[in-house]
Order: structure tokens, then sequence, then C-alpha cells
């Protein structure tokens, strides 16, 4: 079973393969879709059981998901892994397993341990309505504009609580501060100086442990960066790849 997935650009350049974190979609990406397509073959993963991916039950959820990834990739030489938030965290844990197949990573809102408060998993049992306001709150720096924080409203809502409970309970249980450093593969950290819930240190330390890094902090922007400050973002990325 293949994921769904959303492209744009032109299919013989450069492929940049996106995912989203907990409980998101396609829709995360969307202003990498418009806006990176001029240089770049975009490419968004819906992970199962998100978007318009069927659901794959009865697997452990972070290697069904590291198998979704797998089945895209295969689709293309050597193209670049990008990931925010768990789905940096899935990036990191590829990069771990597989550098011979990717080019460089991108990890974005992302650290090596990805705790998450209790009261995230108690809103999710029995009161979804309170979740989807509270990531309203904790999603973006105080400038963001309340059409932006709507529109994700919006989005959140259209997950299921037990699809985003489950990828924060993958999250909860990842850790791999002794190995990130492992990770070989050309990497750029993306992160926004107010991330409330990967907060800066979080970014400094993979700089820190990842040889072949860049950090890249940008400026009035959360948690939800590749949104906030999408041009700032997109021309981080672009400025990277000339490099690589």
């Amino acid at each position: 079973m293949k994921v769904h997935v959303e492209k744009s650009g032109d299919k013989t350049a450069l492929p940049i393969i996106f995912i989203h974190g907990a409980g998101g979609s396609a829709a995360t990406w969307i202003m990498q879709l418009r806006g990176l397509t001029d240089e770049f073959h975009v490419i968004a993963i819906e992970l199962n059981g998100h978007g318009k991916s069927p659901d794959r039950k009865g697997y452990d959820v972070t290697n069904s998901y590291l198998e979704d990834i797998d089945q895209i990739v295969n689709d293309y030489s050597n193209p670049i892994l990008a990931g925010h938030s768990m789905g940096g965290m899935l990036t990191q844990l590829y990069a771990l397993q597989n550098s011979k197949k990717i080019r460089g990573i991108i990890l974005v809102g992302t650290g090596a341990k990805l705790r998450v408060m209790p009261s995230i998993f108690e809103m999710l049992e029995n009161d979804f309505e309170n979740y989807v306001q509270a990531v309203g709150n904790f999603m973006f720096h105080e400038g963001a504009s309340p059409e932006m924080i709507e529109a994700s409203k919006v989005e959140v809502r259209k997950g299921r609580p037990e699809i985003i409970s489950r990828d924060f309970r993958a999250c909860d249980n990842f850790d791999i501060m002794d190995q990130v450093s492992e990770i070989a593969t050309p990497t750029l950290i993306i992160v926004g100086r107010d991330d409330l819930m990967t907060p800066i240190k979080y970014s400094q330390y993979l700089h820190d442990q990842i040889k072949d890094s860049t950090l890249k902090i940008i400026e009035s922007a959360g948690h939800s960066v590749m949104l906030e400050q999408s041009r700032a973002f997109n021309n981080a990325v672009k400025e990277w790849l000339k490099q690589l």
C-alpha cells in the first residue's frame, strides 16, 4: 500500500520529499508546494492514517511510517528528505538507516528527543476541541495572523484524535540523543525564533551533534515556521541546496 502524495514542480528537477508532523497532512507544506516549484520537484507525503492515506493497522507506528517514507524515496534518485516535528523525528531515523538513498536532510522544528506534555494526551482523549484551540496557541508566534491560525485549526479538526494521540506517543518514546551524532548526511536545521514546542536549544543540540549541519534560525516564527515565514524558509532551503 502506497501512501498519498501531493506533487508540484518540474519532475526532472531535484526532488524534495516533505514529511508532516503529528496529525498533519500535505497541507503542512502548502507554501513549499507553491514556493519551491521554480527550482525543485516538491513531494509532500501523507503518512498512513493521515489526509487521503488509508490507515495501516497492526503495525509498529514508527516503523510503519518509515516504510511509507521508504516507498516514496525509492521512486527517486538521491532526493532531499525534509521533516517537521514528528516528521523530523522520522527523517533522523531514516537518515540513520538509509543514508545512501538520500542526498541530504532538512530538520524543521524538531529534536533528538521529543517529550510530550501529559495534558496533550488528556485533551485528545477527553476534549478534542480544547486540543484544537491549544494547538492554535502553541504552534505560532505572537504576531501570526488570526487568519493563519484559524486555517490551521480547520486542518487540525480534520485529524482523528486516536491517530494524533498515537503520533504523539511515538514522539514521546523517541530519544536518539546518544545516536544523532552518527547522522552523516548533509543536514539543514531550521527553527523559528519563538518556537514553544521545540525550542531553539533542541535545534542547537542537533547542530552541535551532526557534523555536516547548518543551523538557520528564522525570526518572527514559531513551530509552524514553514507557514509563518514561508519566504524566509524557502530561501533558506534554496541557499543551502546551492552549496550542497
